[in-house]
Order: C-alpha cells, then structure tokens, then sequence
C-alpha cells in the first residue's frame, strides 16, 4: 500500500512540476505607510525603519500562494507572518497578482511576548527577466466589522521591493 502511494504522489508531481512555478527570496519593505502620503523622518532613513524578510509564492495557472515572513527590528521585535491566496496574471513580462489571507504577528519586548492574529491584502506587481523577478508589494491589513463588513484601513499599509528566484 505504501508503494502504491509513493507511486501515486510521484506520478502527481511530475505534471505539476511542469506547470507550477515556484519562486523563493527576500523582501524590503519600508515602515511607513507610504500611499497616504506619512512625511519620512526629519532625520532622514535610517536601517530601523525597514522591515526585511522571505518570500515564497507558488503559481498554478491562475492561482497563487504566497507565503511571506518578515522581522522588524527596533524598541520592539516584530515577526509577522502573511499568507495569502490569491490570482495571478501574466502580461508579457510583468505579473500583478492579489491575494488575501491570515496574518500573524509575535512581539517580543516591553515586557510582554504577544502573539496576534488578523487578516491581510497583499498586491504585487513584478517584471519578469527569465527565472528572477523584481517587483513592488504593498501589504494592509484587512479588519473584519460586524456582520463581515469589510474595513480598508490605507494607513496600515506597507510598501515594498521584493526579488525572487523562480524555479
């Protein structure tokens, strides 16, 4: 029966493998949300003011999963995890793509070890050069009302450059 199993799990990926796409690595994202025009610091930009980490997206066809997990450095370290599903379109060599899904967030400092949970939007527009990609996200947090009212709240949003390797 375990023969059986492995053979068919085998015989499942190869196909899959053929038509799925797979990109891994890292991302930037600047702290400050940007698209409702927040003035930088005074003192100018510093490494405090970014939040950095990996990305993994999976793409069938039109669908995509996305898988990233970032670190904040600062008073307070932050691990934030995003993971989304959502479309993916292919024009030429660009890629915009869209997806929604859970957020969870640990805080380590000021005393407490906090774990957080919500939901997020995450958008992408990237230029394809062969199997690397660079492109922009923009990351925001989705608030659920009652009776599943949808809250867009643009100033939690975080604007990022991203550069994966598609394999």
């Amino acid at each position: 029966m375990k023969k059986i199993l492995l053979l068919v799990l085998i015989l499942g990926f190869v196909p899959l493998s053929v038509f799925a796409e797979l990109g891994v690595g890292g991302s930037a994202f600047l702290n400050s949300p940007v698209l409702i025009f927040q003035p930088l610091p005074k003192d100018g930009v510093t490494l405090d003011d970014f939040t950095f980490g990996g990305d993994v997206r999976f793409k069938l066809s039109l669908l995509q999963i996305d898988a990233l997990a970032l670190v904040t450095m600062g008073e307070n370290t932050i691990f934030d995890i995003y993971a989304d599903a959502g479309i993916a379109l292919d024009l030429l060599l660009f890629r915009l793509s869209a997806g929604v899904g859970p957020t969870m967030r640990y805080v380590i400092g000021g005393g407490t070890n906090d774990l957080l949970g919500g939901f997020n939007v995450k958008a992408n527009a990237d230029v394809k050069l062969g199997r690397l990609s660079v492109g922009l996200s923009y990351i925001m947090n989705l608030i659920i009302q009652e009776g599943f009212k949808l809250d867009l709240n643009w100033s939690t949003g975080l604007l990022g450059a991203t550069v994966m390797f598609w394999l």
